[in-house]
């Protein structure tokens, strides 16, 4: 899987070079809302927002309808409050109240996927297609201690999964272009390495912006 990884890498830097006559290149960036699906102990940390930025490759395959690719580097958040009674700790030793804990996951993502334009002007678009993850870190940590631990080696270093979007484009001047979308990613791959612990599998909404050109 680390080869198909680092494939689909290669083949997204050296299009542009290869079909450049056809290729938009964009910059984007924006917010995650994350969850994870599985076992009870996952399913119970509510969703969080963190970020995501990266780089786009358009490849237009035809009228309305196009390929696009790119790399993002993109953290997946999700926490949960506990109630504890007591901690133990020689500054605190009285300590009671809520304790909120979080799971922290960064990765280089490589989505894949055709987009088709439509409405007036063809200013609005949907997408579909998959993407592929590698998980840089996985973090835990809390609010009380700051204490972090990693968690990486508990899980597989491939994500993968399907995406769905729908955006808004605004053109500009010389064919530049910003877009605004909402897209979902949903895992497929159970990540964990060990298999009594359940299946965790992620799962992701994105708010994002993109800022685009014609490469010539």
């Amino acid at each position: 899987m680390k080869k198909i990884f680092v494939t689909l890498c290669l083949v997204t830097f050296l299009s542009n070079s290869t079909f450049a006559q056809k290729i938009r290149v964009g910059f984007n960036g924006g917010l995650t809302y994350s969850g994870f699906r599985g076992n009870p102990q996952i399913k119970s940390l509510d969703a969080g927002f963190d970020f995501l930025a990266g780089i786009t490759f358009e490849y237009q395959l035809k009228d309305k309808l196009s390929l696009v690719t790119g790399i993002n580097y993109e953290r997946k958040s999700a926490s949960e409050k506990l109630y504890t009674e007591i901690i133990e700790n020689p500054e605190d030793p009285g300590f009671a109240g809520d304790v909120k804990i979080c799971l922290r996951n960064q990765f280089i993502t490589v989505p894949v996927y055709v987009k088709y334009d439509f409405g007036t002007n063809d200013s609005f678009y949907l997408n579909g297609g998959a993407f592929i993850s590698y998980i840089l870190k996985s973090e835990l940590s809390n609010d009380y201690d700051d204490t972090k631990l990693d968690q990486t080696d508990a899980l597989k270093s491939i994500d993968f999964g399907l995406v769905f979007g729908l955006g808004k484009t605004f053109k500009l001047k010389n064919s530049n272009e910003i877009t605004l979308e909402i897209r979902e990613n949903l895992g497929l791959a159970n990540i964990t390495k060990n298999s009594n612990d359940g299946d965790i599998r992620t799962n992701s909404i994105n708010l994002i912006c993109g800022y685009s050109f014609d490469f010539k």
